[in-house]
């Protein structure tokens, strides 16, 4: 009965944006204002869900959220990896703008965020919202930003449960090994014979990822005593603490990522000789073959990624399990239908497609800057819909405040979905990529329209890919010259954006290159 009523609630979704929405109006209980959910996984690929169309992967409980709320299937994160497509999020600012063009690790990095760098969470405190980050922040410490004062405490009572219920379980808190065929165990991961092999061989690569990502096989420890469980119980009891306030709670979790391991009984669900190959596993671009993810798949071959598949789909199934326990209990409490719940990456990875492993590349592929993009709010949102035109990273923050009726940020490059949604607006007509260190001259920057993908570097190089004709990107156009005259036009307009959103890059293009 619960679930009819939530449907019929999230059906009503398109004629409440038709007619506007407050955040005491339809969707809300009167008197109670909106909350925010936001749930984000690390290097999810956008086609790695049942509700994309995935043929294997099992996510029941994000497939739910599209089915009752908004798919967008061309949402991009401005850059391919952590700390700046975290930071476009909740500045609504592309990274370059902030100076952010690499990770970071630590809170005395010069480049975390820290007041007064605004965030929406600011916005939202200002109104009294009870804003937390639980799990993968990345950007400094929370508690340099007074909009998250308790993340910290949080975070931090939730690793001490965590160390404690490891403790108190011991031996009981880890599955028995090893099985047949597992021949090494590194921590608490066995690998299989085959990719112990591959893991001694991957070790004595040079120029490497300073994390061991060559990690690949089955966790020991049970997933009920895994940390993102953990924080997903600490995300629970902050809804009921709150429950009758507004809040806006993010749970970031850092899987799936490497070490690619995953325990039982997720891992069992899969059959890795079930796992399929992408169309381009055997399509080798010559400018990346030194790089770390081209060596990975070359030393691993078909087997070892078939096991990163397998362990990569396993990850992805028990987060969906962490987020249905979460959006079980916005149901229990009654928070459903005055909650806007949303889902995404901070960016792709590469599970093989140009024999390509993990995201250690200099390339712009879809497999790294597109992502999921769910968003769920009954009676606001459309139950069902799916949304093809461009949506961005930098678009999330500007969404959460007018949805729930909160001032907008005082500067922004993205912009609100909710008239995209609605149908009233056709979003922009193209996206843009960052890569590098804005500091240095090694930067690269690309632009993706609906047809073209133009990737290009200061001191010269380019890719161009016809996305129609070329939908996996593996026949670069660019040294032809038929395709001069697209360049150009792709070079201007990319130029142009640099210029708006004051990209430091942009003094490394020299002008005659117009990129």
């Amino acid at each position: 009965m619960i679930r009819r009523e939530f449907l019929r609630r999230a059906a009503l979704g398109a004629g409440a944006l038709a007619a506007g929405f407050t955040n005491t109006g339809t969707g809300a209980e009167a008197g109670k204002r909106l909350n925010v959910l936001v749930f984000m996984t690390d290097q999810h690929h956008a086609a790695w869900l049942g509700c994309a169309g995935h043929p294997v992967v099992k996510t029941p409980h994000l497939d739910q959220l599209a089915r009752e709320g908004v798919r967008f299937t061309q949402a991009f994160v401005p850059v391919p990896y952590c700390s700046p497509t975290r930071a476009a999020l909740v500045t609504g600012l592309y990274p370059s703008s902030l100076g952010i063009g690499r990770n970071i690790d630590k809170g005395d990095d010069p480049l975390a965020l820290r007041e007064p760098q605004q965030v929406y969470q600011h916005q939202l405190a200002a109104q009294g919202y009870h804003c937390y980050q639980l799990g993968k922040w990345h950007l400094g410490n929370t508690d340099d930003l007074n909009c998250l004062v308790g993340s910290a405490a949080a975070e931090k009572q939730a690793h001490t449960r965590y160390n404690q219920q490891r403790r108190a379980k011991g031996a009981d808190a880890f599955d028995p090994g090893p099985r047949d065929g597992e021949a090494e165990l590194i921590g608490d991961v066995w690998l299989r014979t085959d990719l112990a092999e591959a893991h001694r061989k991957w070790r004595q690569e040079p120029n490497t990822p300073k994390q061991d990502v060559g990690v690949i096989g089955r966790c020991r420890l049970k997933p009920e005593y895994a940390i993102e469980t953990v924080l997903a119980g600490s995300c629970i009891e902050l809804l009921r603490k709150h429950r009758d306030e507004p809040f806006a709670i993010t749970y970031s979790v850092s899987p799936p990522h490497a070490p690619w391991i995953a325990p039982a009984p997720y891992y069992d669900q899969y059959d890795p000789k079930q796992m399929p190959l992408p169309a381009t596993w055997k399509q080798h671009p010559g400018e990346w073959a030194t790089t770390p993810s081209a060596r990975m798949g070359t030393i691993y071959g078909e087997s070892g990624v078939r096991e990163y598949l397998r362990c990569y789909a396993a990850q992805i199934t028990m987060m969906d399990a962490c987020f249905g326990r979460i959006l079980a209990a916005l149901d229990e409490l009654g928070l459903a239908d005055r909650t806007l719940v949303l889902f995404t990456s901070d960016h792709g990875n590469q599970l093989g497609e140009h024999g390509l492993m993990d995201k250690s590349h200099g390339g712009f592929y879809d497999d790294l800057m597109r992502v999921p993009l769910l968003a769920r709010l009954p009676g606001t949102l459309p139950a069902g819909k799916r949304c093809d035109r461009f949506a961005s990273t930098m678009d999330l923050g500007p969404t959460i405040l007018d949805l729930l009726g909160a001032a907008p940020l005082a500067k922004a490059h993205g912009h609100s979905l909710r008239g995209m949604i609605a149908g009233k607006d056709d979003g922009p007509e193209a996206v843009f990529g960052e890569r590098g260190d804005v500091s240095k001259p090694g930067a690269s920057r690309m632009i993706r329209t609906r047809r073209w993908k133009l990737n290009t570097w200061p001191k010269g190089g380019r890719e161009l890919f016809d996305l129609e004709k070329d939908p996996q990107e593996v026949k670069n156009l660019a040294a032809d010259p038929a395709y001069a005259d697209t360049i150009r036009r792709l070079e201007a307009q990319l130029r142009q954006h640099m210029e708006s959103v004051g990209d430091p890059a942009l003094k490394y293009w020299k002008k005659e290159n117009k990129a």
